[in-house]
């Protein structure tokens, strides 16, 4: 394995780094702060990333698994059908900005997707996609990512872990050979340091996988599930900004004698999630649909690939319509 360095550079290294990706025809994706929410922008002209931001809206998932995209297009001619895959390819694309959590997610996402077989537009995506992290420098009330295993400051997923200093300069590590070469666009600014990284904020832990594991594997029936359902609305808002959830619903758009097929994100949380065409749905209420979505990330992905399906960035928290996000009903089992 190749041995990579630590860099540091001075303040004004996000704007000359991110002008040359523009200027090399690479799309380039920094949280742009607008109406009060910060979320993913392509190719804005970029002066400095909002002040103290805890993370963008959507994760990074939505770049390497948009929430619609095209498989496959189709045309009937007569008794001719004529299938043509999306013409263009995917973009290189460089994501500078997003926190460790979202990064650390796409490991799990590689272990889906690239699991069986490779899933062709997730694997190009992956492939042409370098992730630039930013190291968190404060812990918010939501955030839980050391009770998963994680960390402000976990390098899993990235590509260069970057610093912020208060100068506005920063310490970039490198962790891949792609990033390597996104530290090749600075040129002489970065240069080699043998400088450690400052220690990462504090995030108490707020409960114990180990736990919530042995719980899950006993308590499939319990009436827990029920309590739990009463305050949920169903409306899959915490799948959809959560950035290990990956279901999805393929579903073919016609009109006449031409249509495309598509792949939607979708949601276990909804009540036609399951339904079959024959009208039966194995997971009928609410309190199964609960279940299941804890389950999955806590019992089924840690027996099949070796971790929980969760990396603690809090949006579930922040994002409940009824204030009942992962946390509440993790940290309950935990107490029982």
């Amino acid at each position: 394995m190749a041995e990579f360095k630590t860099y540091q550079v001075a303040a004004g290294w996000l704007e000359s780094v991110a002008g040359a990706l523009r200027e090399a025809k690479v799309d380039v994706l920094v949280p742009c702060e607008e109406d009060g929410c910060v979320d993913l922008r392509s190719n804005q002209g970029l002066q400095a990333l909002p002040q103290g931001y805890l993370n963008t809206v959507l994760p990074v998932k939505r770049v390497l698994m948009p929430a619609s995209e095209v498989l496959l297009e189709y045309e009937r001619q007569s008794s001719d059908i004529t299938l043509a895959s999306p013409q263009e390819p995917a973009p290189e694309t460089v994501v500078i900005g997003c926190r460790p959590c979202d990064a650390a997610a796409l490991e799990m996402l590689d272990a889906v997707f690239e699991w069986d077989y490779e899933d062709v537009p997730y694997a190009e995506r992956r492939r042409r996609t370098t992730i630039v992290s930013f190291a968190c420098t404060e812990a918010h009330p939501t955030c839980f990512c050391t009770s998963v295993g994680g960390s402000p400051h976990n390098s899993a997923g990235s590509d260069v872990l970057v610093y912020s200093k208060s100068d506005g300069g920063a310490l970039m590590q490198v962790l891949t050979e792609k990033g390597a070469a996104f530290i090749g666009k600075l040129g002489p600014a970065a240069e080699p340091t043998d400088a450690g990284p400052p220690a990462p904020p504090d995030v108490p832990e707020k409960f114990d996988t180990k736990k919530i594991k042995a719980w899950l594997d006993e308590n499939f029936e319990s009436d827990f599930w029920v309590d739990v359902s009463l305050r949920c609305l169903g409306c899959g808002a915490c799948s959809y900004v959560c950035p290990t959830c990956h279901c999805f619903d393929i579903v073919d758009e016609s009109i006449w004698n031409r249509g495309q097929r598509r792949r939607n994100w979708d949601c276990c949380s909804f009540a036609l999630f399951t339904k079959h065409a024959s009208g039966h749905n194995p997971r009928p209420v609410q309190s199964a649909r609960c279940r299941q979505r804890v389950m999955h990330k806590f019992k089924y992905f840690p027996e099949r690939f070796g971790r929980v399906a969760c990396v603690g960035c809090g949006r579930c928290v922040r994002t409940c319509g009824v204030g009942q996000g992962l946390v509440s009903i993790l940290a309950a089992m935990d107490k029982k």
